[in-house]
Formats: C-alpha cells, structure tokens, sequence
C-alpha cells in the first residue's frame, strides 16, 4: 500500500504532518459522533486499525485517505491541514439533505425487496388458477431471493458488517426453499452443508476485521 508521505509534500517534519492528520481524523469522528469500531464498520477497516490512526502508531495509506475523505466529504487535503476546522457544525440545510439521502437509499432498497415480493405474489396468485399444490412456495423463494437484493444494497450504502447476517439468513433459507421444492427421502442431510459454509462466513468475517 502507498503511504502518505510519498504523495504529499510538506516543508516541515513527517511527524508534524502525520500529527495533524492524526488531529484532524480524530476531530471528525468525534464531530460526527462516532466510536471507532462505528467508524471502522463505514469504512471497512477494524476498530484497531483506527485506533493505531489516531494515536500515531501507524500512517493510513492513500487507500485509507481517500476512504476516510469520502465518508466525511472533505477533500484530502483538508485531511493534512492544520487550520482544518472539522468541529464546525454542519448546517442544517445540509443535516437535512444527509437525513433525506439516507432516506432515499432506504426507500430505493425497500422498493428492490417488494418488487421480489410482488413477483412471487404474481407467480402464487399464477399457480392457484393453475390449481398448483405447491403455489406457497413462491413466498419460501421470495425469501432467500430478499436476502440477495438486501446484500447487493447494503454492500453499496450499508453496514458491510450486516452482509454477514444476511449471508447466514440467505444460506439458510435458500437451503430451506430446495428442502421443501424436492421433498425427497432423508434430503434434510442437505442442511449438513449448510454448517460448513456457515463456519466459512464466521471465519470470514473474523478474517475481514482483523484486516
């Protein structure tokens, strides 16, 4: 990973700059509010990394920066200046314009997920004319077909923490849905697969945060 330090140019000492930006990252947090394991969560790296940021022990890399510049909607370089007022309030056209924002991508999910819902609707009410037996698991589909489009927006604006939860819910239920469409003798040993990947994902999400 690059460092800082070879992309920026600074008359005085690196550990000066590296100071106020260790000030400036922790200004912001604390002017939005935040712990450092919420902070990592938005931005993808551990609790312990941030802590190393703030404290000096270790340098983000442009990566990082550029990461950190985003979530805060400042420009790099007001990362590495000192007359850089964080603390100062947002005002409240822009409190309401976050507000909405967020709102929007929530709405834009919700919608995502009732489209799944009125497809399956559409294929039960499709299947009770058709005087189909099994016109129920549609709905059971649905599920495991919610949790996919949950994951692609959480991955886009969410908590990349919560991807776990859906992951589990989607392994779970999508074994589930091929349980009950196939109903053949002793194919509840499908859900035996299920563990595997189930200790994959915790590990994974192990991997993740310490990294």
């Amino acid at each position: 990973m690059l460092d800082i330090s070879a992309l920026f140019v600074y008359n005085g000492d690196m550990k000066d700059i590296q100071q106020i930006l260790t000030d400036n990252l922790i200004a912001l947090r604390h002017a939005r509010d935040l712990t450092q394991i919420e902070l990592g969560e938005q931005v993808n790296y551990s609790d312990k990394t941030i802590s190393k940021w703030e404290n000096g022990d270790s340098c983000p890399g442009i990566e990082a920066i550029y990461r950190l510049a985003s979530f805060y909607n400042v420009r790099i370089d007001d990362l590495l200046r000192e007359d850089f007022a964080p603390n100062a309030p947002r005002s409240a056209e822009e409190e309401k314009a976050e507000k909405q924002r967020k709102y929007s991508k929530l709405v834009i999910a919700l919608l995502a997920v009732m489209a799944v819902w009125v497809i399956a609707t559409t294929l039960f009410i499709a299947g009770m004319l058709n005087a189909t037996d099994a016109a129920w698991l549609y709905f059971i589909d649905a599920i495991p077909c919610s949790c996919v489009t949950l994951l692609v927006f959480n991955s886009l604006w969410g908590r990349r923490r919560m991807n776990y939860l859906i992951i589990t819910v989607l392994l779970w239920t999508l074994l589930t849905a091929i349980y009950l469409h196939v109903m053949l003798y002793q194919l509840w040993v499908i859900f035996l697969l299920g563990i595997p990947v189930q200790v994959a994902v915790i590990l994974w999400s192990q991997l993740k945060r310490k990294q």
